[in-house]
């Protein structure tokens, strides 16, 4: 069974927590929390959970067979979709650019209303009510 990520941040909170106590250190779960997320660039656990919430995974089982490229930032990717087009799509902290390929993979139809209403920029949709029945139809 597959673990999602949230899950896993909270399984190397406890580990930690377990690590620092063993080695003497008063170290509390949240103190656990917190250093995680720092880790992974959050301003908090809380920044890190809603983040994680809130996201769709774009990048399910078998993504990888399609070209993409990712980006750390999004002014990067959208000078990228600005200058070359594509999709320009968020996972998690980072932005790729996809072709048509990838939205019908995803189950979409390249010449869907709800898509041509979105945008090819899925970071900043143009409708957000688009945006959400396009999430629904995905596969």
């Amino acid at each position: 069974m597959s673990v999602s990520r949230l899950e896993s941040y909270r399984i190397k909170a406890k580990l930690l927590q377990k690590a620092k106590q063993k080695a003497g250190q008063d170290f509390q779960l949240k103190d656990a929390f917190a250093l995680l997320a720092k880790t992974a660039g959050f301003s908090s656990w809380n920044d890190l959970k809603a983040t994680l919430e809130s996201q769709v995974d774009f990048c399910k089982k078998g993504h990888s067979a399609y070209w993409k490229v990712w980006y750390a930032s999004y002014d990067e990717a959208r000078a990228h979709l600005d200058s070359d087009g594509g999709y320009l799509l968020p996972y998690q902290k980072d932005f790729f650019i996809c072709d048509e390929n990838f939205i019908q993979w995803l189950g979409l139809e390249v010449e869907d209303e709800d898509l041509l209403k979105v945008g090819r920029d899925w970071a900043k949709p143009l409708d957000a009510v688009a945006y959400s029945r396009l999430l629904k139809k995905m596969k």
